[in-house]
């Protein structure tokens, strides 16, 4: 690009000499006037206009600043803020295990964990003043069964306990004891109230409380049913190569079942 442009800077030169040895001649100038267009001609071919041109591209005078490096983890959670609590809706996806004959099994079905938080005194009232003491918060994970319950709560049906002993099998049963409440409200409010109570022996109980308005039941309820088969790892039956479908209508299969007996399903969450 350089040489072309020094190219038509001499081509101009020449034109602007022949130019004006016309008009010298012409007007009759003076061979002073033509010696003086000469030096100029010469002076700029020996020095062109143009000294640099910078051909940096654009990224490298203005790189991007460098990033974190990216991982597969993903963070979300559906948030309800009122006056005496703060809801957090979270999931924890299942998780899975290789059998013997190389088949992906379901481990721990996945649940819904539903965090409270009670709001700390002195906060404000104003929504945006309000602040809530998460590092006391408490906490009951929902089963797909036990989500079934609040979509038939928030849909109408009457109000249940579920009640967890986070030791049961284990050292410890009976010490610690989490119920939660759901119940509606009356025929002219439309809202569902979560009551949770945590229990632990030798210790004070907590007790925490957050209603849901009817948009907020929406969102739970919507959310509810779509994480249901995926808490339960349905999904996967639907990836590539993920399950196995019979030829027929008879017994033949793809491949030969396992000798395994199946993963048992829990009937509530551990915790």
């Amino acid at each position: 690009m350089l040489s072309s442009l020094y190219a038509t800077m001499q081509t101009a030169a020449s034109v602007t000499v022949k130019l004006s040895l016309q008009s010298a001649t012409g007007s009759r100038h003076s061979f002073a006037h033509l010696h003086r267009v000469a030096r100029l001609n010469h002076a700029v071919k020996a020095r062109p206009m143009v000294r640099h041109i910078s051909t940096m591209s654009y990224s490298q005078a203005y790189p991007e600043p460098a990033s974190a490096p990216r991982s597969n983890r993903v963070y979300t959670n559906y948030a309800v803020y009122k006056g005496s609590a703060a809801l957090n809706f979270k999931v924890i996806k299942p998780s899975w295990e290789y059998r013997a004959d190389g088949a992906l099994a379901l481990k721990d079905a996945g649940v819904a964990l539903l965090e409270f938080a009670p709001a700390q005194q002195g906060s404000g009232t104003a929504p945006g003043e309000r602040r809530y003491d998460w590092e006391n918060k408490s906490n009951i994970a929902l089963s797909s069964a036990e989500l079934g319950d609040l979509i038939d709560i928030i849909s109408g049906a009457p109000g249940k306990m579920i009640y967890h002993d986070p030791n049961k099998g284990r050292a410890g049963e009976g010490t610690e004891g989490k119920s939660l409440g759901i119940n509606p409200g009356n025929k002219n409010v439309k809202e569902v109230y979560l009551n949770l109570s945590h229990k632990v022996r030798g210790q004070p109980d907590k007790k925490v409380a957050v209603s849901l308005s009817a948009g907020e039941m929406r969102v739970i309820k919507r959310l509810s049913e779509y994480i249901i088969p995926y808490l339960l790892g349905f999904d996967e039956l639907f990836q590539e190569g993920g399950s196995e479908q019979p030829e027929a209508f008879g017994t033949d299969w793809s491949r030969p079942p396992s000798n395994e007996p199946p993963v048992p399903m829990p009937t509530s969450a551990p915790f």
